[in-house]
């Protein structure tokens, strides 16, 4: 009698540990994703700014190329989102001594402490992806672009393009 209840004890006890052993197997294989989203993809052309001369210095605004009005329209339904601002300015510098795209904020949402106008990221040539614009309160988000160029010395007409990728995230 004592060996049946020691074998039966046994098999019970190989019964949970298979349980719990099948348990925390499942556990161990299940991952959380999340997926980022991305905002916008911004391609400001050199055919839209026009062209520019060996040593000249252009600033563009949206009064001279309304397309960098309102560049980018976000409305965010949280606080605090912050935006990422990444570029590839800084393959310009073989047509460019100076390339810098001011990112300014057209519209904030009501209660935030930023100001229309204020700069909100700046990207250049030596330092192409700025930190993070926090937006520190929910609503319609909206930033104006503001360019600065000067052309180096080039054997022919060049072509070049400034790519800006903004993702964003919540806190």
């Amino acid at each position: 009698m004592k060996k049946k209840a020691v074998s039966l004890a046994f098999i019970i006890v190989s019964f949970i540990i298979l349980g719990v052993s099948a348990y925390v197997y499942e556990t161990a294989q299940q991952t959380i994703t999340q997926t980022v989203q991305n905002i916008a993809t911004l391609t400001l052309q050199n055919s839209a700014l026009g062209n520019i001369e060996e040593g000249q210095t252009i600033s563009y605004t949206k009064a001279t190329v309304s397309s960098l009005g309102n560049i980018l329209n976000i409305t965010t339904t949280k606080d605090n989102v912050y935006l990422h601002f990444d570029s590839d300015v800084n393959t310009l510098s073989t047509y460019y001594t100076t390339y810098t795209i001011t990112v300014k904020y057209a519209a904030v949402g009501s209660g935030s402490t930023h100001v229309v106008g204020d700069t909100a990221a700046t990207m250049t040539i030596g330092a192409p992806d700025p930190a993070g614009v926090t937006l520190d309160v929910d609503g319609a988000w909206r930033f104006d672009f503001e360019l600065t160029t000067t052309a180096k010395s080039v054997s022919s007409d060049q072509a070049t393009t400034a790519t800006i990728t903004v993702t964003a995230e919540s806190t």
